[in-house]
C-alpha cells in the first residue's frame, strides 16, 4: 500500500483519545499511511476527493435502523469505513447495503483493525463473510429498485417543488435522527413551528410519520435535496 494515500478521520470531541480503541486506531493509520487529517466536521465537498479513505467516528451513535443521511450520500462517493462503535448500536447489513465499506469496533484486536484498514484500502470490504452472504438477496432487490429509482424521482418532483426552504431543513435534520427539540434548537424556532413544518413534509412526501419521511429522505435527499456544502 503506497505511503501516500491520505485519510481522513472524522472524529468527536465527545470521545476521549485516550482510550484503547482510539489509540490503537490511530496508531494503526500512522503507519498505514502518509497523510493524516483530523476534525470534527468533513471536509467542504471539492476537498473531499484529495482522500483515499474516510474513517468516521461513531461513539455514542446508534446507526442500527437509521444511518444518517450526510453518511449515506458520502459513501456513495467515496471509501468509508465506521469505526469506535459498539456492535449493538450498528447494523453491519444495513451498513452494507447503504455503501459504507466497513466497520471496527472498540472491542477489535489491533491485529484486526491493522488487517481491516489494509483491505479497505486495497478496495475489499470489511464485513463478516455471514453478514455479506444475509445480505446478497437484499442488494440484488436494492439493485433492483433503483433500475426504477429514475422514474420514482420523476415523480416526486412536484414534492419537492413545494416544499419550503424550512420543511427542507427539517426534513434534513429528521433524515438524522434529530429530535424535534434539537431542531427547534439548530433552526431557532419553536417547538410549535418544528411541529407545524414536519406536519406540512408528511403530507407533501406522502409519510404518514418521522420514520416513513426519514426513509423518504433518504432514498431521495441526494437527487431532490442535496446537502448543504
Amino acid at each position: 500500500m503506497s505511503q501516500q494515500q491520505a485519510i481522513f478521520v472524522k472524529t468527536t470531541f465527545q470521545s476521549s483519545f485516550h482510550t484503547e480503541s482510539y489509540t490503537t486506531i490511530l496508531k494503526t493509520i500512522q503507519a498505514l499511511f502518509g497523510d493524516i487529517k483530523m476534525d470534527d466536521t468533513l471536509p467542504k465537498a471539492e476537498q473531499r476527493g484529495h482522500y483515499d479513505l474516510f474513517l468516521i467516528d461513531g461513539a455514542k451513535n446508534n446507526w442500527h435502523d437509521l444511518i444518517p443521511a450526510d453518511l449515506i450520500c458520502l459513501a456513495k462517493q467515496y471509501s468509508i469505513v465506521v469505526f469506535n462503535v459498539d456492535k449493538e448500536n450498528v447494523c453491519e447489513k444495513n451498513l452494507l447495503l447503504n455503501h459504507i465499506n466497513g466497520v471496527f469496533y472498540k472491542s477489535d484486536e489491533p491485529e484486526d483493525i491493522f488487517k481491516g484498514l489494509v483491505r479497505v484500502s486495497a478496495g475489499e470490504l470489511w464485513f463478516t463473510r455471514k453478514v455479506i452472504s444475509q445480505a446478497f438477496n437484499d442488494i440484488l432487490a436494492v439493485a433492483a429498485s433503483f433500475n426504477n429509482l429514475s422514474d420514482n424521482i420523476e415523480l416526486k418532483q412536484d414534492d419537492y417543488a413545494h416544499l419550503t426552504k424550512r420543511e427542507k431543513s427539517v426534513i434534513h435534520l429528521i433524515a438524522q435522527g434529530a429530535s424535534n427539540n434539537a431542531i427547534a434548537d439548530k433552526l431557532n424556532i419553536s417547538d410549535h413551528t418544528v411541529k407545524t413544518h414536519l406536519y406540512s413534509a408528511f403530507k407533501k412526501t406522502n409519510s404518514r410519520n418521522r420514520i416513513e419521511l426519514a426513509n423518504w429522505a433518504q432514498r431521495y435527499i441526494s437527487v431532490l435535496l442535496p446537502m448543504s456544502k
